[in-house]
């Protein structure tokens, strides 16, 4: 669990910016996985979309550097907008089930585009029982990608 003081800091840097874009969304601490991690959605979002990675990515990072250099904690942040994440996790786990029966079918391993952390997991999660494919990631940073392919 992050510290009151961390987390009233990204509020108020969070408000802030909601304030001068007029955006309306509201602050949504999501589950801590640990006392220097966390994730936040912004609720009602308008100016933040779940799907641009790219760009929650950059506001996460610019709150970790104001938590560093205002308070000197070292913290991770992942950031969502209007659930992304949870729906798009549930969307991947019905495609990697998908995907596996092609790999059955055809006897042919699949390769992904390139995917985030969250998205490669919710992959093998999903594809990590399954008797019949067996899937690993390959590749390096912003390139790594699962592999779905026939156990033999």
């Amino acid at each position: 669990m992050l510290e009151p003081r961390v987390k009233s800091l990204i509020e108020e840097y969070l408000q802030g910016l909601l304030a001068t874009l007029g955006d309306p969304a509201k602050i949504a601490w999501q589950e801590e996985q640990a006392a220097t991690s966390a994730e936040i959605n912004l609720q009602g979002a308008e100016h933040f979309d779940g799907s641009d990675q790219a760009t929650m990515r950059a506001l996460a990072h610019l709150l970790e550097i104001l938590v560093k250099r205002r308070l000197g904690r070292d913290i991770h942040l992942y950031l969502d907008a209007n659930g992304y994440k949870e729906r798009r996790t549930a969307e991947l786990k019905v495609l990697a089930r998908q995907l596996a029966e092609e790999v059955i079918r055809e006897r042919k391993r699949v390769r992904l585009n390139p995917m985030a952390p969250y998205e490669r997991k919710a992959i093998h999660e999903a594809l990590g029982e399954h008797p019949e494919v067996r899937t690993y990631s390959e590749g390096q940073g912003g390139q790594r990608r699962v592999i779905i392919e026939p156990r033999e």
